[in-house]
């Protein structure tokens, strides 16, 4: 090696290291691994993407979406539901619930849709969907909003699952792995499903990847989080090439994440930039030196690319309605996400702009969900925000309606007829929580109600909405078939329901309508097959014995 190919390698590994001690590395350097080559694959036409809200700590979806029938008999031998109620779908609810909710956290209950609402003790009557069949938690009258426009649906009773289940023969099924367990059934569902919680891709990544075949010519990954490091968007090119999410902050300025201290705020940044950009333009022999240097320059240029794309949307007029819009969302911690999801589309929908993207899915998340304790602290708020569980509800509604309200601005701005059709919202969870109390929250259980967001299908949308898709089960305690299984399920002592669709299922489902063929779904979801053969024993507990879930047309 030359005396002076020893020192450029020197210098530029000197460089890289101030680098790292300047504190730039911390938050820069894990994008260089999912720069692409320049080339290009052959995307798809048009423009679609997929929004993950994951609801981190296990949400009780049985909280949210509560039954609302108290016509229908359901008469169960050897069991009574509590005085003053009858045998219905929503007296075995306030039943299993321990009562009406009138100040202590033993009892969960919340009256049904178009009840009297009995005054400040209790939580006002649930909202009422479907002919007031079921009910919404009265803090999220957004969700009603929605629904009953057609533009949200929910899937009931979904979970991780390996075969379909029934208590009956139990313990000899296979069953995914450490049920109840925070980290391995978040990464079943960010797999989507199976029996190996630590696959370390997901099935986000791995869609992203088939559809686009290559990585993007501009170096930007399809996977976009807004919320850290997520193994739902890993994965890799059908080349072999990995794919890992780009990561940006909520900044409405510089949100795609560049190096710190290196130019803008003082002279010593401009000289350290100064530097680093004369290392970048020398040209060297070694092929790791090389190849480091062209990752970086290229994750400079991106980046910049990004944010003056993202600045640009302030720029002028033209975007004005839209960022009102959006700056409508809620300044929440997710509402702050999911801005930043909207201005990532409207920069990369648009066609002949920087980005010109086909295909994304955006990963953002909020905590809190792990209620073992405060799940109900107050009936009501007196300033209108409410506390605990309710709050957590509140936050997403809201921040879902804006959300949407915001796309459907954006699709009027020139250049953007179509993209309120093109972005389909979903939530994920670990798992929903026990029916009853543990005297002050709730416990971990399994299947749970998840939902879904988009345009509805009589207005040009892919979702087929104001539906409940799946099996609500029957809320009561320590349910199991006594002969042939029945659409109301099953569940152990505390009512942790054995799931009745599959993440497998409804993963798919978003998966066919982003572009991956039948034939290819098996790809992405090894499992699937377990759930579409009639011929199974407990093929009959499953709602669809299909790959996909009908909510979406595809």
């Amino acid at each position: 090696m030359s005396r002076i190919h020893f020192d450029k390698r020197r210098d530029f590994l000197k460089g890289a290291a101030c680098m790292a001690a300047s504190g730039a590395a911390s938050t820069f350097v894990p994008q260089l691994s999912m720069m692409g080559t320049a080339l290009a694959g052959t995307a798809p036409t048009g423009y679609k993407a997929l929004v993950c809200i994951y609801l981190s700590g296990g949400n009780d979806s049985w909280n949210l979406l509560i039954p609302g029938d108290n016509s229908t008999n359901i008469p169960v031998a050897g069991r009574s539901p509590l005085s003053g109620y009858s045998p219905t779908p929503f007296g075995w609810y306030v039943t299993s619930r321990g009562g009406l909710f009138q100040g202590t956290a033993d009892r969960l209950g919340i009256d049904r849709p178009g009840a009297i609402d009995q005054g400040n003790t209790f939580m006002p009557p649930a909202l009422g969907i479907l002919g007031n069949q079921y009910g919404l938690n009265p803090a999220v009258p957004e969700l009603q909003t929605l629904f009953n426009q057609g533009k949200l649906t929910f899937v009931a009773n979904v979970g991780p699952l390996v075969e379909p289940l029934r208590r009956q023969g139990f313990n000899s099924l296979r069953r995914p792995p450490q049920l109840y367990s925070h980290n391995d059934q978040t990464s079943l569902w960010m797999i989507g499903g199976g029996n190996n919680s630590s696959d370390p891709s997901g099935w986000g990544g791995r869609m992203a990847g088939e559809l686009l075949n290559l990585p993007p010519a501009n170096g930007l990954a399809p996977c976009i989080s807004i919320s850290g490091q997520t193994r739902f968007l890993v994965g890799e090119y059908p080349n072999g090439q990995n794919l890992f999410p780009y990561r940006m902050s909520t900044s409405a300025t510089s949100p795609s994440v560049t190096l710190n201290n290196y130019s803008g705020a003082t002279n010593a940044g401009d000289k350290r930039r100064e530097v680093l950009q004369g290392l970048l333009n020398e040209t060297y022999p070694q092929a790791f030196t090389g190849a480091y240097k062209d990752v970086l320059s290229r994750s400079l240029s991106l980046a910049s690319t990004v944010n003056q794309a993202i600045t640009g949307l302030t720029t002028g007029t033209t975007y004005a309605a839209f960022n009102t819009a959006v700056a409508a969302i809620p300044n929440s911690g997710l509402g702050q996400q999911l801005r930043q999801v909207a201005r990532m589309i409207a920069v990369s929908r648009l066609s002949g702009g920087a980005i010109a993207a086909n295909r994304q899915v955006f990963y953002v998340s909020t905590g809190g969900y792990d209620t073992h304790g405060g799940q109900i602290p107050n009936a009501r708020p007196a300033n209108g925000v409410w506390n605990g569980h309710q709050g957590l509800l509140q936050q997403v509604s809201q921040a879902m309606l804006r959300f949407n309200e915001a796309l459907e601005i954006l699709n009027n701005v020139a250049g953007y007829s179509g993209v309120k059709n093109e972005v389909v919202t979903f939530t994920m969870s670990e798992f929903s929580r026990t029916i009853n109390s543990n005297g002050n929250g709730t416990d971990h259980a399994w299947g749970a109600v998840q939902m879904v967001m988009a345009a509805p299908s009589s207005q040009g949308g892919p979702l087929l909405g104001n539906q409940i898709y799946g099996r609500y089960p029957l809320q009561l305690l320590n349910r199991s078939f006594t002969g042939a299984p029945d659409a109301l399920g099953e569940c152990f002592n505390r009512g942790e329901f054995l799931p009745t669709t599959s993440v497998d299922q409804m993963s798919a489902t978003l998966a066919r309508w982003m572009g991956v063929s039948p034939a290819d779904l098996p790809l992405l979801f090894p499992n699937i097959s377990s759930f579409t053969n009639g011929a199974h024993p407990n093929a009959s507990v499953m709602a669809y014995n299909t790959q996909t879930v009908p909510f979406l047309v595809v």
